[in-house]
Order: structure tokens, then sequence, then C-alpha cells
């Protein structure tokens, strides 16, 4: 007993002192007060479009589903939201949060140990499989008369990722004999797979499935497979500081029942593909 007693103290001790430090300045806990005081949330996002996720259309207008996640949460809480559309990666949204110069993160950000070292998370409102675009001869040529399913669990040569993303460590977890490349974005990864200067690119079911479906062209030298065992929980970043304001986002999340998936995205938003596509090909054209 007297060991579990000195184990428990330090979380405990801990707790008191957040608490504590946490005293109403108003009519709400501190951490909402300020919110209150300021009139608006300010909600770091990733830089680069992420649809349907988020991305900035034609018009210049924020659209998606992160983007009516934080206008709803706003609107609850009876502030405007403001969105910090800085950070040059998936971690660097974390930072803003971490130094207080956002008050939470909804960017299809996944929750991950290493980032919940600096942040709290919310429960999770999306909950997304992990994914390879696989380059079929870079794949053929590792086969050797083995199936697709045996060589992926012991496969080499290089994987493509996003720079800053929790696939980074996933990959290095899943595909340990691998060469990680990190990219600037998911077009680039993309590219070096079609190109075969890398034998798959490791992501999210949705980005593979959302590729798959705006570049119907290069079918013809992909493949891909998705990983049903996994999850890739989507969720929101709050301060550690902030547990009440973590608490209400639970309870708002609750109150919405999304169970949303990686298809109803892409259904829900298909006009926003459809954009893409266009996009893509202008760009093709160029």
């Amino acid at each position: 007993m007297e060991r579990l007693t000195k184990v428990l103290i330090k979380p405990l001790l801990a707790m008191f002192l957040v608490c504590s430090n946490l005293a109403f300045s108003g009519e709400f806990p501190a951490d909402i007060q300020k919110i209150l005081d300021k009139k608006h949330i300010i909600i770091a996002m990733y830089e680069q479009d992420q649809p349907p996720f988020f991305r900035t259309d034609e018009n210049g207008t924020l659209e998606g589903f992160d983007v009516e996640l934080g206008l709803g949460i706003a609107n609850a809480l009876g502030v405007e939201a403001v969105f910090m559309r800085t950070p040059k990666t998936f971690n660097g949204t974390v930072d803003l949060v971490v130094n207080k110069e956002a008050d939470i993160v909804i960017s299809k950000l996944s929750k991950t140990l290493a980032r919940s070292k600096k942040v709290f998370f919310t429960q999770p409102y999306v909950v997304l499989r992990k994914g390879l675009l696989i380059n079929r001869l870079k794949l053929a040529k590792q086969k050797k008369g083995r199936s697709t399913i045996e060589v992926i669990k012991s496969l080499t040569g290089g994987i493509g990722v996003i720079e800053g993303s929790s696939y980074v460590g996933y990959s290095k977890q899943m595909f340990p004999k691998a060469k990680i490349v990190e990219f600037l974005r998911w077009e680039d990864v993309t590219k070096a797979v079609v190109e075969g200067e890398i034998v798959a690119g490791f992501r999210d079911e949705l980005e593979i499935k959302r590729f798959l479906k705006t570049a119907t062209d290069q079918a013809i030298k992909l493949e891909s497979m998705v990983f049903k065992d996994t999850k890739d929980m989507i969720a929101i970043a709050v301060s550690s500081d902030a547990p009440h304001l973590l608490y209400w986002l639970n309870q708002y999340l609750e109150s919405l029942e999304l169970h949303m998936t990686a298809d109803k995205l892409l259904a829900r938003y298909s006009h926003m593909l459809q954009n893409n596509k266009l996009v893509e090909a202008e760009k093709r054209s160029e």
C-alpha cells in the first residue's frame, strides 16, 4: 500500500496544482472565461489543404468538415472562430497550442502518444484506418513468389510520408526494414509513387481513396492496401492547462453523434473531389 501511495501521489498532486491554478476568474472557469472575454477562439490548422477536412476554394472561402466543426464549436460558445493556418507541419499546429498562440487544434490531427506528452486530446471525432498507395511494378520486384500480404510485412525500399505528420512514427513501427522518405506534401508523395521513385506512400485510407478517385488515369500503375486492424484517431488538441475546455469539447462532440468514416466523408464532400480533379487537370496541362 505504501508503494502504491508513492506512485499515485505525483499525478494526484499535479492534478491538484492544475485545478488550483484554474480558479474562477469570472462566471466560468478560467480557461473557458479567457475565450469568452476575448470573444473569439483561435483554431490552429495546417497550411496545406486537406479536403474534405479543410481547404480554401476557388473563391477564397475556407470550407470542409473541420471548418464546420470549428464554426459549430465557436457558435456553441457564443464567440467567433479565427482559423490560424500558418503551421507548415501537423506537429506545428500542436506547437501553436503549447505556445499559447492558439486555443485548440482542429486540423485532421492524429491523436498520438508523442503529441499527448504536450497537449490534451478530446475523444476522436473521426476514426480512420492506415493504408498504402503502392507502385505495382516496384512491389512485383519484391514478391519473388510471395503473396502481397507477405511482402508488405517485410517491405523494403522507400516509403513516402508527410514531413511532421503522425505517419513518420507509424511507418517506422510498421515497416522497420523500409527507408522512410519525408515529403512536404501528399501530392509529392503520390507523384513519387506513380513515377516509381518509392515503392509506396503511407497515409490514412481516406487520402488513398481520394487520390485513386481523382487520378483514374494512374490506376494501372497503382494498387492500394488498407490495414483493417489499425486506427488513426482524429481528435481536437487542447492546452494541458485547459481541462474545463477539454471537458466541454468532449461534451460537445458527444452531442453531435458524428460516427463519421472515410467513405461517409468522401460522399458528403464529393464536390471537393470534383473541383480538385479539375485543378489537377489544369496543373498537368500547364
